[in-house]
């Protein structure tokens, strides 16, 4: 199994194509579907640093970890306000908003914390996590949604992180199909 902290990062890129995609969404049953998926991405991926990942951190970096801490209650609060406003005028603020608030916490969990991470936690330890993460994904009913929004190149890599064999020479549904059975075991 590969490392956790890439596919945290995968992560990252469906929740910011899902705020791109809400960013233009009318109001309607599209949207309610986008807002959904992007509670249940974001809730799950939240839910699992906080669990896995943040006590790991707050050893190498309390600030670190109290700052991510404070902008996932921000991000639950933006998620929050995206309900609230579903169908109303300023729906397209709050999704500014919660863009804005993500994308700087992406920002350093990618250019800081995950760095000191994966400089101070084992590889073996780092490839536990991901099986928990994944497993985790298929528990809540969302692997299979978040593995057909990934790109060829992002399903590759969690292929290559799963260790799915003869994953080159696959396609994008053939690389879907052998992640989320390897997830299932």
């Amino acid at each position: 199994m590969g490392d956790v902290l890439t596919m945290l990062e995968t992560d990252h890129r469906v929740v910011e194509r899902l705020l791109e995609e809400l960013s233009a969404s009318e109001p309607g049953p599209e949207r309610e579907q986008l807002v959904a998926k992007l509670e249940s991405s974001l809730e799950l991926h939240m839910q699992f640093e906080e669990r896995e990942l943040y006590p790991l951190l707050q050893r190498l970096d309390a600030e670190a970890e109290e700052e991510a801490e404070n902008e996932h209650t921000l991000a639950r609060d933006g998620l929050t306000k995206l309900r609230e406003l579903l169908t109303e005028p300023g729906f397209a603020a709050a999704v500014d908003m919660l863009k804005g608030g993500i994308s700087h916490h992406v920002s350093d969990e990618e250019e800081e914390a995950f760095p000191k991470l994966r400089a101070n936690v084992s590889s073996d330890r780092l490839g536990e996590l991901s099986t928990r993460l994944l497993t985790a994904k298929r528990d809540a009913n969302v692997l299979d949604d978040e593995l057909a929004q990934l790109t060829k190149e992002q399903l590759l890599e969690v292929a290559r992180q799963a260790n799915v064999e003869g994953r080159s020479s696959m396609s994008s549904d053939e690389l879907r199909q052998a992640v989320a059975t390897t997830a299932a075991t």
